[in-house]
């Protein structure tokens, strides 16, 4: 008997120090696979037989398992259960990112028309596409959106309101729907119903838990409500994962058309494979080419390619006053500007005085009250503007020295008051119009650099959207259409680049929506001069 109760006694200790031991241990995030799907008892089969605690679970429907928090000790018990059929790390997934504007009206961003999605608008639209985008979320109030919105769910904060915090699925949802008006800009298919996933933060980043349940939401919303549903995401890594596989299929199977960006780590040398979720079958996966139908650098490639779109300084919205616009007028002229990034918000007219490189001796005293004309070069942008405004400059324009891209920041980690310091309205502007301005060096001048409510970004996260919008314009006019039928005619009408055929950097090329259009619903084009409009190949 004694024996017997030292037994008990040691088995108790046991248990009592792998429970210590677990409860001391630090928790990861897993994706449970399981042989019955969540509502049939995965839970109770697998952490409830081993007598583990359900911490954070959360289930799915679109493919049979749940994620947990479990430790390391617990996650090789969890490895045993019959029930179990794999399991593995719940994954990061993360925004995939890197044209003058018509100030008085609305810009047609090159890419619609490299598309050819312009000449396509005349096509009869017979039903409306739901597109939902699965990113950061979306700013519903904005002008260009907030008429199409239909509603959607944040899985950061599980609450029904998807607003975006991030810019990124902003951006990418007015490339896709941005309406047709006579402000901003217009998308590839402005008469979607649009719906936003917010699975990302606003730092562009999330899990592959909440993309599976934004894929479980989809199947749920299309069930109720019914019609065609396209799934746009800008988004990825280089990381598989089964249980977004599974899901991913489980939307295909229920006639969810997937489109997403191909990623951003190839380089000019070096050429990096489609990511994830793009390399999974049966999604269109994008890469992105510039303005002049050349891969862009950044673009992923693989047998897994699709198609390209245009992806590099795509123009579209952002969410309401988070952008900026810049420019400068002299006389009946405008010139295009960049905002230098801390400087003030502000429109400023003056006479301008030309000050060199901006060196303290190189500004007159004539420049107070006026506005300072800088050359680029020897000093920080920051100690340019700084020098003008101590000698009582009202504004900065700082002038290009070479051909570069004008990403120039008044901010910098060496200088402990930039963030604090009260920065002029600083503007940059190319290399001719600044030596235009110096050597005239007098007149009257305006730099501006006011909130906005559009900005380009590069990446095939914008190269993606072009497709999914062109998937929703031709579903809007042969909506009796498959998804099958879809992808097909985006692939079997784009218009070849690269070496002929199908190739691993353009797969089979630029899609082409007027040519989609005419392969799946020629009669809803009228015809021109009584001849039916012929796309361009």
């Amino acid at each position: 008997m004694i024996a017997i109760m030292k037994k008990l006694a040691a088995a108790a200790i046991a248990l009592f120090t792998i429970a210590a031991v677990a409860q001391a241990e630090d928790t990861e995030r897993y994706l449970i696979a399981t042989r019955q799907p969540f509502h049939a008892g995965a839970v109770e089969r697998v952490l409830s037989d081993e007598g583990l605690p359900q911490r954070n679970v959360d289930g799915f429907e679109s493919f049979n398992g749940f994620a947990a928090d479990l430790t390391k000790t617990e996650l090789y018990q969890v490895s045993r259960n019959a029930n179990v059929r794999w399991i593995e790390p719940e994954l990061e997934r993360h925004a995939y990112a890197q044209a003058p504007r018509n100030l008085h009206g609305q810009t047609i961003p090159y890419g619609i028309d490299m598309i050819h999605a312009r000449e396509a608008a005349v096509a009869q639209h017979n039903a409306t596409t739901n597109v939902v985008v699965i990113d950061t979320g979306v700013d519903y109030t904005h002008p260009e959106l907030r008429a199409i919105y239909a509603g959607g769910y944040n899985f950061i904060a599980k609450t029904d309101d998807p607003l975006d915090d991030g810019s990124h699925g902003t951006h990418v949802a007015g490339t896709i729907a941005a309406a047709n008006n006579s402000i901003g800009v217009v998308g590839v298919a402005p008469d979607v119903r649009l719906w936003a996933l917010k699975v990302l933060n606003s730092s562009g980043s999330g899990s592959n838990s909440n993309i599976i349940k934004a894929f479980d939401w989809i199947i749920a919303k299309k069930k109720e409500r019914g019609g065609n549903w396209i799934a746009n995401l800008s988004l990825g890594a280089s990381d598989p994962s089964n249980a977004e596989r599974e899901a991913v299929n489980r939307a295909i199977s229920a006639g969810i058309l997937i489109v997403a960006a191909s990623g951003n780590e190839s380089t000019s040398t070096v050429a990096a494979p489609v990511g994830y979720p793009a390399a999974y079958d049966g999604v269109i996966a994008v890469g992105a080419i510039d303005d002049a139908e050349s891969l862009a650098t950044f673009s992923n490639q693989g047998p897994e390619l699709d198609v390209v779109a245009p992806g590099v300084d795509v123009l579209s919205t952002l969410p309401v006053g988070t952008g900026s616009i810049a420019w400068l007028e002299s006389g009946a002229s405008t010139y295009a500007a960049a905002a230098l990034t801390g400087a003030k918000r502000g429109t400023i007219t003056g006479a301008y005085v030309y000050c060199g490189l901006g060196k303290p001796e190189e500004i007159p005293a004539s420049v107070a009250g006026k506005i300072a004309l800088i050359k680029r070069g020897e000093l920080t942008f920051a100690d340019k503007a700084k020098n003008a405004k101590l000698a009582g400059a009202i504004a900065v324009a700082i002038f290009n020295n070479d051909l570069s891209a004008m990403n120039w920041t008044l901010l910098g980690s060496t200088d402990p008051v930039a963030n604090t310091y009260d920065w002029p309205v600083t503007i940059g502007i190319s290399k001719a119009d600044g030596d235009l301005l110096a050597a005239r060096n007098s007149g009257t001048i305006t730099v501006a650099n006011e909130a906005d409510d559009y900005g380009v970004y590069s990446g095939t996260s914008m190269a993606s959207p072009h497709v999914a919008g062109a998937a929703a314009f031709l579903w809007s006019a042969a909506p009796a259409a498959t998804a099958n039928d879809i992808a097909a005619a985006l692939t079997q009408t784009a218009t070849d680049l690269g070496l002929p055929g199908f190739d691993t950097g353009y797969g089979w090329g630029i899609v082409n929506v007027l040519a989609g259009v005419q392969r799946l619903a020629p009669s809803s084009i009228p015809p021109v001069n009584g001849k039916r409009r012929r796309s361009v190949r």
